[in-house]
């Protein structure tokens, strides 16, 4: 993931909205200690959920009291993302839950459209249905 975003700075730098940002979230991927990392280690939303999606090319959704949203790869690995991952943060735990393939999911995270490349621009019909009123 450290790679992805040290290589896709211009991209990341759009996104987030300065280069101080990009580095905060390098600073926060960057852990090399045994056991759990800090709390600066941390991933933090909407922003980590994009490092997620494109290092790992999968339909990233969070699921938090504070608003749910679904995060999609913005540049193309393959005809379509590999798998789903989900984020409960329902309580002071974050946990990883598996999806049913037909579930409903949150809306498309409102950055996404604006910095996705014209490759996987067409993703999000693949999810349209599948997205909650």
């Amino acid at each position: 993931m450290l790679y992805k975003l040290e290589h896709s700075t211009n991209l990341y730098v759009n996104l987030v909205g300065s280069e101080e940002r990009v580095n905060e979230l390098v600073h926060r991927i960057h852990w090399l200690g045994d056991g759990p990392a800090s709390y600066v280690h941390w991933f933090e939303t909407p922003d980590s959920l994009y490092i997620i999606a494109n290092a790992f090319n999968l339909c990233v959704i969070l699921i938090a009291q504070l608003g749910s949203t679904t995060v999609l790869p913005l540049y193309l690995y393959s005809n379509h993302p590999e798998g789903t991952l989900l984020i409960g943060f329902l309580t002071e735990e974050r946990h990883f839950i598996q999806l049913n393939d037909m579930c409903p999911i949150p809306h498309l995270h409102v950055q996404w459209i604006h910095h996705c490349s014209e490759w996987v621009s067409n993703w999000a019909d693949s999810y349209q249905h599948r997205i909650a009123d």
